[in-house]
């Protein structure tokens, strides 16, 4: 059993070994496809460790020192990964659930969780029977005023938002589904999007726009705007 190396200042002669092959961290690392700039202090500990071994255990001189250098800077990168996988990670409420479509963080949040967010310690007083003020009512948004509207119509089955990117269309997405649940209607209508537009439609309607439909109408509008563009330049050349 050998005794195991620690981490001591370096020799002359280990400095000097340590600059002569330094370039192999950075090979090591390009081999690995990963940025010098961002590793780099990762492993170069290791690499100055794998130094020390070097001279210390002349019984490793059997293998190339690039070998030995190697092997330390891949156990420092591995523990490195697991550290970062154990470590919490801050998400967007807006952001949505890996494997769940496009829900999103917000909308599965419910009131047991509010148990584990930790408020610190604070100061507070605490009063009995005192007069409560009128709770202010929920604004409501653009959305859903529009969806309010549409369920008043009973003879209009389906809508649609418009949205300008899928970004937007997310978003709309969630506001409208939050809507939902906060009323109760679950049952009433369904909601869900298709790139960047985002659909409503009632319960039993039997109407539900698919993806290729979605397509041939983007087509239709493209082709509708490219003869458009044509005539205005058949136009602008005949003046």
């Amino acid at each position: 059993m050998h005794e195991r190396t620690r981490y001591t200042p370096l020799t002359v002669e280990e400095q000097q070994f340590a600059e002569e092959n330094y370039q192999i961290i950075f090979l090591y690392l390009r081999s690995r496809k990963l940025d010098p700039e961002e590793w780099y202090d990762v492993v170069v500990l290791q690499y100055l460790l794998a130094v020390k071994k070097w001279f210390q255990r002349p019984e490793l001189h059997r293998w190339a020192f690039s070998t030995i250098a190697k092997q330390t800077m891949r156990s420092a990168i591995g523990n490195h990964l697991k550290k970062e996988a154990k470590r919490i990670r801050t998400v967007s409420l807006y952001e949505t659930v890996p494997g769940c479509g496009d829900v999103t963080y917000l909308e599965v949040v419910t009131n047991s969780h509010l148990e584990y967010i930790n408020y610190g310690e604070c100061e507070m007083n605490i009063s009995y029977n005192v007069k409560v003020p009128e709770r202010a009512s929920r604004k409501k948004s653009d959305e859903a005023k529009a969806l309010d509207s549409f369920l008043e119509m009973k003879d209009m089955r389906n809508m649609r938002f418009e949205c300008a990117d899928t970004d937007e269309g997310k978003k709309v997405c969630t506001r409208l589904r939050s809507y939902q649940k906060y009323k109760g209607h679950q049952k009433l209508y369904k909601i869900f999007r298709l790139g960047q537009d985002v659909y409503v439609v009632k319960e039993g309607a039997g109407e539900e726009p698919d993806k290729v439909g979605v397509a041939k109408e983007s087509k239709a509008k493209t082709s509708n705007t490219r003869k458009s563009s044509k005539r205005t330049g058949s136009i602008k050349a005949v003046s």
